[in-house]
C-alpha cells in the first residue's frame, strides 16, 4: 500500500527530476539520447517546469491535508532563505548567459568609459582628430561623441554603471566587468523580496521576486552589460530601505536613490515618491533630511559630469530634450509599451492597479505613484519597435509585481489553509513556465552567444586587416577598436553623399580603408549612400564574411576596382572558433 509520505517523496523525486531536466535544456541546449529503442528527448523548459510544479503543489497539498499546522502558515518564518535563494539563483543564471564581449553601442559604451575611469581621464583621445573637421560626428565610434570643443571623444552614458565596472576591473581584471550586472541582478531580486515583505508580508515578497527573476525581460537585461538591472537594482533598493525606521534606514535610502540617478539620470524625479514612502514613519523631518542629503550629492555629481563632458548641466550625452521627447510619440509608445507588457508580463500584472482596494497599505500608493512616473518618462521619448525595449519599464516592475502579488496573496488567504500553499506554488508556477518559454522562443539565453560576434570579428580583424586600416562601419564601430585595434569611421553619420569624398580623404592620408556591415545594415547602407556615391552599392565579393549570428561581411574598398576588372576574388570565411 502506498502511504502519504511514500507518494510526496515520489512528488519531490519527480519535481528535482523534471529541475534537472530543465537545468541541463537550458545550459545544453536539450536532452536527446536512446534506450533500448526508446528515445527520450526534451528542447523546451515549459513542460518539465510545469511538470515540477504540479508535482511540488500535489505534495504541499497532501502534506497539508493531513498536518495540524499548515504550510502556508509555516512558510512565513523561511521566506527571507528562500528569498536569497532566488536572488542567488538569479545570480547563477545570469552569471551562466552573461555576455562576455563588449559590442554594440551600449556595450562598448560602458565598459570602455570604465577604462576611462581607471584611466583617469574621460575625454579620451581622437586618433582621428585631423579629420574631424571633414568628418564631425562619424570618427566617434558607437556610444561616443565629441567632447567639448571637439577635445575628444566622450562616452555618451552617466556615470553609475561605468564607475561599478570600473571598480570591478580594478579588483578582478578586464573581464570582471561582465560579471557587474549578473550581481545586481541579485540585489534586484532580493530587494524585491524585502520590498514585498516590508510594504505586505513575506510570502508576497518571495513571490514577487520569483516572478522577478524568471520574467523574459529581466533575464535579457540582465545577461547586458548595460544599465537596466542596476538601476532596477539600486531603485528597489531605495524603496526597501525607506520602509526601514529611523533616519540611518532613510539615509541609506537616499544613497541607493543617488547610486540610481547616477546610472539613470532621467529618472531622478522619481526620488520624490521615494520620499514619500520614507516620510511615512517617524521622525519625519529627520528622515526626510536624511534621504535629501544623499539624492541632492548625486544630481550634482550629474550635474557636474554633464557639464564638464556635454557643455552643460542640464545636456545629457544623448543630446538636447528637445531632440529625445515629442508630444507625437504619446500615442505610438502608449500601443507599444501596452502590448509589451502584457506579452512579456500577462494581464495578472494589472491587478497591481487593484492593491488599493485590496491592500491597506500606507506604502501601496507611493509604490503605484513611482510606477506611473516611469511609464510617463518614457511615453514621450523616442519610438522603438522592439519588445527588448520595454527594458525602460523595468524600474516599476519589482514593485508592480510586489502589489500585484499582494493582490493574489489576500485571495490565497481567503481559501482553506490547507489549499493555500498549493495554489500559490501554482500561481508562481504558471507565470514563470509562461515567461520562461517565451523567454525561450524569443532566444533570450542564445543572446551571449550571439554577441560574441563583436569580440570574434574584432580579433579577425586585428589579425587580418592591415595596420593602417580604417574600417567603416556602425554597430561594430566601437567592438573593432576594442578587439581589432584598429581605426574606425561610423558610416550612420556620414552625409548622404560623403562617402566617396570619405574613402579618398583617407586613401589621401595614407589609410587603406573597409566596410563592415551586417546582413541587416546593408539595406540601410544601401539607401543611404547607393544613389549618390559608386562604393555605395557594395556590388563586389566581401574580402572577409562571418556566416554566423548577424552575417557580417567585410569589403575591401581596393577589391572593386579589382573586381570590376574581372580579377577573381576569395571571401574568408571567420569561424567561430576564432
Amino acid at each position: 500500500m502506498i502511504t502519504n509520505t511514500t507518494l510526496r517523496r515520489t512528488l519531490h523525486g519527480l519535481a528535482a527530476l523534471n529541475l534537472a531536466v530543465v537545468a541541463w535544456d537550458v545550459t545544453m541546449g536539450g536532452i536527446y539520447f536512446t534506450v533500448f529503442g526508446v528515445t527520450f528527448s526534451s528542447w523546451e523548459i515549459a513542460k518539465p517546469l510545469l511538470y515540477a510544479a504540479g508535482c511540488a503543489a500535489t505534495s504541499v497539498w497532501l502534506r497539508d491535508r493531513a498536518a495540524a499546522r499548515a504550510s502556508w502558515d509555516a512558510l512565513a518564518p523561511w521566506t527571507a532563505r528562500a528569498g536569497a535563494a532566488v536572488a542567488i539563483a538569479a545570480i547563477a543564471v545570469a552569471m551562466w548567459f552573461r555576455i562576455r564581449a563588449a559590442g554594440g553601442a551600449d556595450g562598448y559604451g560602458y565598459v570602455s568609459e570604465a577604462a576611462q575611469w581607471l584611466r583617469r581621464s574621460l575625454i579620451a583621445d581622437d586618433p582621428l582628430a585631423a579629420l574631424t573637421p571633414q568628418l564631425g560626428m562619424a570618427v566617434a565610434p558607437a556610444g561616443y561623441t565629441l567632447g567639448p570643443h571637439n577635445s575628444g571623444l566622450v562616452s555618451v552614458y552617466p556615470p553609475g554603471l561605468p564607475l561599478a565596472m570600473a571598480f570591478a576591473q580594478l579588483v578582478g581584471g578586464d573581464g570582471a566587468v561582465f560579471l557587474v550586472v549578473p550581481l545586481f541582478a541579485g540585489m534586484a531580486v532580493w530587494f524585491t523580496y524585502v520590498a514585498g515583505a516590508r510594504a505586505i508580508d513575506g510570502r508576497v515578497g518571495l513571490l514577487a521576486a520569483i516572478l522577478v527573476a524568471f520574467s523574459p525581460l529581466f533575464l535579457l537585461q540582465s545577461f547586458e552589460p548595460m544599465s537596466d538591472v542596476p538601476a532596477v537594482a539600486w531603485w528597489t533598493a531605495a524603496w526597501a530601505m525607506s520602509m526601514s525606521a529611523g533616519p540611518w534606514s532613510a539615509f541609506g535610502a537616499g544613497v541607493a536613490a543617488a547610486a540610481a540617478i547616477l546610472t539613470r539620470p532621467n529618472l531622478a524625479p522619481l526620488a520624490l515618491a521615494v520620499a514619500a514612502s520614507a516620510v511615512l514613519s517617524p521622525p519625519r523631518l529627520r528622515r526626510a533630511a536624511a534621504f535629501a542629503a544623499p539624492v541632492v550629492a548625486g544630481c550634482a555629481i550629474v550635474a557636474a559630469f554633464n557639464d564638464a563632458l556635454y557643455g552643460s548641466p542640464l545636456l545629457s550625452g544623448y543630446g538636447p530634450a528637445r531632440t529625445l521627447y515629442a508630444w507625437a510619440n504619446l500615442a505610438p509608445n502608449t500601443r507599444a509599451y501596452a502590448r509589451w507588457m502584457n506579452d512579456l508580463y500577462s494581464p495578472v500584472i494589472l491587478l497591481a492597479l487593484a492593491s488599493p482596494w485590496f491592500l491597506r497599505r500606507a506604502a501601496v500608493w507611493p509604490m503605484l505613484a513611482f510606477s506611473a512616473a516611469v511609464v510617463l518618462s518614457y511615453l514621450f521619448y523616442i519610438p522603438f519597435d522592439h519588445w527588448a525595449f520595454a527594458r525602460f519599464l523595468l524600474p516599476a516592475v519589482p514593485l508592480l509585481l510586489v502589489l500585484t502579488c499582494g493582490v493574489v496573496v489576500c485571495w490565497i488567504d481567503r481559501l482553506p489553509r490547507r489549499l493555500r500553499s498549493a495554489c500559490a506554488i501554482v500561481f508562481a508556477a504558471l507565470l514563470v513556465v509562461r515567461g520562461a518559454g517565451l523567454a525561450s522562443r524569443l532566444h533570450v539565453f542564445d543572446i551571449s552567444v550571439a554577441e560574441q560576434r563583436y569580440a570574434t570579428i574584432g580579433e579577425f580583424v586585428c589579425r587580418a586587416l592591415p595596420s593602417n586600416a580604417v574600417v567603416l562601419t556602425s554597430i561594430h564601430s566601437g567592438s573593432v577598436r576594442r578587439y581589432g585595434k584598429r581605426l574606425t569611421v561610423r558610416w550612420t553619420a556620414l552625409p548622404p553623399d560623403g562617402l566617396d569624398r570619405t574613402i579618398a580623404l583617407l586613401r589621401d592620408r595614407g589609410y587603406t580603408p573597409y566596410v563592415l556591415i551586417e546582413d541587416w545594415e546593408e539595406p540601410l547602407y544601401r539607401e543611404h549612400f547607393g544613389q549618390a556615391n559608386a562604393f555605395g552599392a557594395l556590388d563586389w565579393p566581401a574580402a572577409v564574411e562571418y556566416p554566423w549570428a548577424g552575417h557580417a561581411r567585410v569589403y575591401a574598398i581596393a577589391d572593386r576596382a579589382r573586381h570590376l576588372a574581372g580579377a577573381p576574388l576569395i571571401t574568408t570565411p571567420i569561424p567561430t572558433s576564432d
